[in-house]
C-alpha cells in the first residue's frame, strides 16, 4: 500500500520507497523505514497529505506521499 492510499487515523508503518530520488527527502525529513505513520488529514482534489511521522507533523505533495511503501 501507499502513502496516499493509507486510511485516516490508522498508524502504519514505513516499509520502503518506490523512488530514490525522492526518498533522499523522505529520509531527511524523518520518513524513515519502520516509523510510524499517520494519516491526520487530505486536502480537497488530492493536493496535499499531512502526516504524522513519530510525532512530527508534516505535510507532503501527492507523488511524494505515493513515493511511500506501507505495511
Amino acid at each position: 500500500m501507499r502513502g496516499s492510499d493509507i486510511s485516516k487515523g490508522h498508524n502504519y508503518k514505513i516499509k520502503d520507497f518506490t523512488n530514490s530520488n525522492i526518498a533522499v527527502k523522505l529520509l531527511i525529513l524523518g520518513f524513515l523505514p519502520g516509523s510510524v505513520i499517520s494519516l491526520i488529514r487530505k486536502s480537497p482534489f488530492g493536493g496535499a497529505y499531512y502526516f504524522d511521522v513519530n510525532g512530527n507533523r508534516i505535510a507532503l505533495r501527492k507523488n511524494e506521499a505515493e513515493a511511500i511503501v506501507v505495511d
